[in-house]
């Protein structure tokens, strides 16, 4: 029995005597006891993240780690308790007026430790901020426009006044006074807990699930296992491999085995640990080479590979031997967590009989369809509703809870709620596929590429996930936005005993754009060309065949990326710069939308309504990019009407139509299209309306009014109040194909229907005795088509940027051995004092098919990054870096070893 103790607390003004458990940390008081949920766990409370700061007695704590019993007559301040009568904290308006909330998970934490700061020090310099949030993890934003708005607050701290944001992103003033929820901060005391058994091999036979104990326990609900799956007991996007419960075999450590379901969480944790499970163990592959041993265990009937691609045009090996340089190198890239900093959370319940599931995920409808044959039920009895989720970048396309809380509502009838924490969404959820990459390029004398051959092995863990989509796309992109008259490229996906590799920022291009971009860099620096020259004479350009066979549209704008770094570059290379600092630059692109043969589609639907609102409903789901107030913006824009006016409701699959999945940047062009085409219907039927009301032709609609030939009027919200005003608009995006090799292709033949095109540089300075990489500048060009909100493509662009580095220098996931990633520290992601300084230049031609000529940006801004930093070692040094992430370790072990043999 654990000891009670009163104790007293003033929290946001408010004093609070009650008798706890002095152990119970400060974070699960606040947010069980009081409801205050602005602090988040996004660590399993281990103090890694910081997303649970408040102010402790005037200094910045994480709630995670403090003890009631430790701060008995304390006073407390948490983000709830910031804003004064409606009237938003200088911070908190900062944060709105630079952009510095995305997902708006790390946000209070952050704002809080800002606070913290400005109290003690009004005038801090950018390194004084950076250290002062250094505590605090953010992956969305890349923490540039955080520290922006932290000198934003202190200068009108100082000053005295007040903050009024010029403009308003959609949900941005919940996200800054805690009020936004996240799903686990739902209050569901009406909800059963539901608790996973995992696996306790990556890989063995499951001889026999004894359940018995576990219903023994008291609160103990219901203990499923697979024989208690009504439907398929399989489900995935492209092909149904993976277990909702795992019956005769588990793959990786991530694999359910039961689900127990109880009245509380402490009677779910006592229950899954009692349920006793048989294994017989078998060897476990973790690597490519060993899956690929014709010896080796067979993880599928049809055995170890996944999948494999090709992409083969003209004569490699004939350009080979007429080239005046070959380079070549093989190049390994790492295994990456998301590093969301939300983890896995759903409720699902079963009401007039049908599910209503609520989850954090990247394409409802997906989920819906998956669901169904799960339960065996039609998709018409089944809700999934897309709830606001704290960041994603790819990982949660898949399914990860959802069948598991499907499964769990279908059977008690009644309200389950799931929470990962944080270990266990590490151990189960998808990850960025590692590689090894196999590469030879060829040149003539003036730099211009001949050919290139690639050898691509891919890891793609337990089950096929989107590694079928990905690797697909790694071979379309397997030579960089250049002209190649001579290729020969294969990737071969392997399954290994690893977490499934799946959609990831860049879904598949990142890795190969390593392995091109180091390689014409190398091949600069032999023929003696600069690297912009080299990429300037090989870059696609308007009217080119692309190495798939394809033609490039007229916004192709590659040279543009190019151009706009060249004066920067220079500069540099000019300046006399320390020792060991170095510059380096990469080129790539991306597709926008989903291409190779599918079928891209989005619809939208508008209603005005007789309050004076406009209702827009989409499918595409708000991940923090600021998709919804793009499609508001747009909405606004075509209708005339106050942006502030329109209310968006997205995700919902019974309340929204279906705009496919929020990935491959595509649904600000394809969900923006849609909203477009919704918005011109209406108009159109406003116009038929309001000669119902005996206004006399021309008719005209402008800024929300329809105007006749006398200057009569009537307005869209007047229309609404005698019959319902709506429209829905849906737009296709231009069909395409998958990869052909070797076959005449038509005039119509492409795999994608437009691309983004970009360049990076990087400025780096080494550190020799420890070798640290300290990344000083980023400057990015993006052809961005047309930036419809500037400031949240400069954020999405910055936060890539510092992903990135990342990728480049620290972030590793390792799934099995001693240093197995088991904790949100052990993922490298970058923390604020890492920022380096991000300059961010928009190339916006307009002239593509998105709204006003608008491209998407979210997974672009990261692909060229990793490779502009490892050049620019290169450039400090002298070490050709193919092997990511860069560690300390690695860099200084190499640098030691060219220090011999210059002696």
């Amino acid at each position: 029995m654990r000891i009670q103790k009163r104790i007293s607390l003033t929290v946001n003004g408010q004093t609070y005597q009650v008798l706890v458990d002095p152990k119970t940390s400060l974070l699960d008081f606040l947010r069980k006891e009081l409801g205050l949920t602005g602090a988040k766990n996004g660590c399993d409370g281990k103090g890694i993240c910081g997303a649970c700061t408040v102010i402790v007695n005037g200094r910045a704590v994480k709630s995670c780690l403090i003890r009631l019993g430790e701060i008995d007559g304390a006073e407390i301040v948490t983000i709830e308790g910031l804003a004064r009568e409606s009237q938003l904290h200088p911070l908190q308006a900062a944060f709105i007026e630079a952009g510095a909330i995305q997902c708006g998970f790390c946000t209070p934490g952050m704002i809080m430790a800002a606070k913290a700061l400005l109290d003690i020090n009004p005038n801090p310099n950018k390194k004084e901020i950076a250290r002062a949030l250094q505590g605090n993890l953010c992956r969305c934003t890349g923490y540039v426009k955080i520290i922006q708005a932290v000198e934003k607050a202190a200068a009108a701290v100082r000053e005295g006044r007040n903050i009024f944001p010029s403009f308003i992103p959609k949900d941005a003033v919940e996200k800054v006074t805690g009020r936004f929820q996240f799903l686990d901060d739902l209050p569901c005391p009406d909800a059963l807990i539901a608790k996973v058994v995992w696996a306790a091999y990556p890989h063995a036979y499951v001889r026999r699930i004894d359940v018995t104990k576990a219903k023994e326990v008291s609160g103990v609900v219901k203990v499923l296992t697979a024989h208690d799956v009504p439907g398929q007991n399989a489900y995935g996007l492209i092909i149904e491999d993976q277990p909702v419960l795992c019956s005769e075999r588990v793959r990786y450590l991530g694999d359910p085995v039961a689900l127990v379901i109880a009245e509380n969480a402490q009677a779910a944790e006592k229950a899954a640990a009692l349920v006793e499970v048989e294994y017989e163990p078998l060897p476990a592959i973790f690597e490519v080479d060993t899956a690929l041993d014709p010896n080796a265990p067979k993880l599928f009937p049809g055995g170890n590979i996944a999948c494999k691609f090709a992409l083969k045009r003209g004569n490699p090996e004939i350009a080979f031997s007429q080239a005046a340089l070959v380079v070549e190198g093989t190049f390994n890239t790492q295994c990456v967590e998301h590093g969301y900093l939300e983890p896995e959370a759903g409720i699902a319940e079963w009401k007039d009989d049908q599910l209503i599931l609520r989850s954090a995920c990247q394409y409802p409808q997906a989920v819906k369809s998956q669901l169904a044959k799960v339960l065996g039920i039609p998709k018409e009895k089944i809700r999934v509703i897309a709830h606001p989720t704290g960041g994603a970048f790819g990982g949660k396309t898949d399914i990860s809870i959802q069948a598991l809380l499907a499964l769990a509502a279908w059977h008690t009838k009644r309200k389950v709620k799931l929470t990962l924490t944080r270990a266990e969404s590490l151990k189960a959820t998808v990850k960025r596929h590692p590689m090894r990459l196999e590469y030879k390029m060829g040149f003539d004398k003036d730099g211009c590429i001949l050919a290139v051959k690639a050898k691509i092995l891919a890891n793609v863990g337990a089950y096929q996930t989107l590694s079928i989509p990905v690797l697909h796309q790694t071979t379309a992109f397997a030579t960089g936005p250049y002209r190649v008259p001579n290729i020969d490229i294969e990737t071969i996906g392997v399954f290994t005993n690893t977490p499934p590799s799946s959609a990831m920022r860049g879904f598949g291009i990142p890795q190969p754009t390593f392995a091109v971009e180091s390689l014409i860099d190398e091949a600069a620096r032999r023929l003696g060309i600069s690297p912009i020259e080299i990429r300037r004479r090989n870059a696609l350009r308007p009217g080119d065949e692309s190495p798939t066979g394809a033609k490039m549209g007229s916004d192709t704008h590659l040279l543009e990326t190019l151009n706009a770094i060249e004066e920067e570059y220079y500069k540099l290379k000019m300046e006399k710069l320390e020792p060991d600092m170095g510059i380096g630059i990469a080129c790539g692109y991306k597709n926008i939308g989903l291409g190779l043969g599918e079928e891209d589609y989005a619809e939208a639907q508008i209603e005005i309504l007789p309050s004076g609102r406009v209702c827009l409903r989409t499918g595409a789901v708000e991940l923090g990019q600021g998709v919804v107030t793009v499609l508001a913006q747009i909405a606004a824009h075509e209708l005339g009407v106050p942006y502030e006016l329109v209310d968006v409701i997205w995700g919902d699959t019974d309340l929204a139509p279906d705009a496919r999945e929020t990935n491959a940047s595509r649904q600000t062009v394809v969900s923006g299209n849609a909203v477009m085409l919704a918005a011109q219907k209406l108009r159109h039927l406003a116009l038929e309306k309001a000669r119902q009301y005996g206004l006399e032709p021309p008719l005209s609609y402008q800024n929300g009014i329809v105007i006749d030939r006398n200057g009569h009027q009537i307005s869209i919200f007047e229309l609404a109040k005698a019959s319902k005003l709506s429209a829905t608009g849906r737009y296709l995006a231009p069909s395409t194909m998958p990869l052909y090799s070797n076959i005449p292709l038509s005039k119509e033949y492409k795999n994608y229907f437009t691309f983004s095109f970009f360049t990076n540089l990087a400025l780096v300075k080494v550190e020799r005795n420890t070798g640290q990489v300290q990344v000083v500048k980023i400057v990015s060009a993006y052809d961005v088509g047309r930036a419809i909100n500037r400031v949240a493509v400069e954020g999405q662009l910055e936060g890539g940027a510092v992903m990135g580095m990342g990728y480049a220098l620290s972030e590793e996931y390792i799934a099995y051995g001693e240093s197995i990633t088991d904790n949100l520290a052990k993922c490298g992601l970058p923390r604020a004092l890492s920022t380096p300084e991000v300059v961010i230049k928009l190339i916006e031609p307009a002239d593509s098919l998105g709204p006003y000529g608008a491209k998407g940006v979210g997974e672009v801004a990261m692909v060229a990054v990793a490779p502009a930093i490892t050049n620019a070692i290169y450039d400090a040094v002298g070490i050709r870096i193919r092997s990511l992430p860069v560690k300390p370790s690695k860099l200084k072990k190499a640098l030691s070893s060219q220090e011999k043999e210059v002696k």
